[in-house]
């Protein structure tokens, strides 16, 4: 049990740091609402439990040996991350009145691709899950390792979502939420730019 609660701590640890997850989330709750926020971080943990189904399998490996299936998925996310990032400089909010579905477009959808073409995630989880699965030997023990990722990811981004749809919080957010949404877009192409150049 003590090796599962640091596998937990440092799925949490990789939840906390700052990235594509996190701007995500909170263009997604701040453009729209604590739900499309929820949905957001959903699809992120879908996504999420899908690098883990892959790497149990045995296609994340797969992946990482297959040099042009690599660059592929790299090149993918990059490109994604660049659009969401133009797109959010481009958005201007109008109001209080703003469609949350119309801004965000499908919040699930954006999370699920942010998390789903970031190959650097599916190789950090074929490199845990090989070790992992070679010494545990009870099935159970296997499936709460697999979930694990997917439950703290979804817990710490509920714990942002929360947070940011606080009525306090939110008072202070509108004032400023022009400047988050360009500062959220521009650190999307960043991190699009790097994703592309390795």
């Amino acid at each position: 049990m003590t090796e599962w609660l640091i596998f937990a701590g440092v799925m949490l640890l990789g939840a906390m740091l700052p990235g594509a997850n996190t701007a995500i989330i909170l263009r997604n709750t701040l453009q729209g609402s604590r739900r499309t926020g929820f949905i957001t971080a959903l699809g992120l943990a879908t996504a999420l439990a899908i690098h883990v189904v892959l790497s149990v399998i045995g296609l994340a490996a797969l992946i990482e040996r297959t040099p042009i299936l690599y660059e592929a998925i790299r090149w993918l996310g990059s490109a994604y991350l660049i659009y969401l990032g133009v797109v959010y400089l481009a958005t201007r909010s109008s109001g209080e009145n703003d469609d949350p579905e119309k801004s965000s477009g499908n919040p699930f959808i954006a999370g699920m691709m942010v998390s789903l073409f970031n190959p650097k995630i599916l190789i950090m989880f074929v490199a845990i899950f090989s070790h992992i699965m070679a010494e545990v030997n009870s099935i159970g023990m296997q499936v709460l390792y697999c979930v694990t990722p997917v439950l703290v990811e979804l817990s710490w981004l509920s714990m942002i979502i929360l947070m940011l749809t606080r009525p306090a919080i939110q008072v202070w957010l509108k004032k400023v939420r022009s400047r988050i949404e360009r500062v959220i877009g521009g650190g999307l192409v960043l991190l699009g730019i790097k994703l592309g150049l390795g």
